[in-house]
């Protein structure tokens, strides 16, 4: 029963958004950013905490001397 008033309440809003949507005029749309300089431009860097690499391996649930061992997708 509550699974179908989620299921009503979700379709409400995206019926909505898509009305909203539809009033977008997509000729007024701009995508990306115009910059004078397309790259950024590459600083000394910071220097890290010697056993960052260490403990961020310690971290990760799988890992090996070098990498942390993850599975693309296994998140979901």
């Amino acid at each position: 029963m509550d699974n179908d008033r989620i299921k009503k309440e979700a379709k409400q809003i995206l019926d909505k958004f898509a009305k909203a949507l539809a009033k977008v005029d997509s000729e007024k749309v701009e995508i990306g950013v115009d910059r004078d300089e397309f790259e950024r431009k590459e600083g000394e860097g910071e220097e890290c905490e010697k056993d960052f690499k260490q403990k961020m391996l310690e971290n990760a649930p799988n890992h090996d001397d070098d990498f942390v061992i993850a599975e693309r997708g296994s998140w979901k």
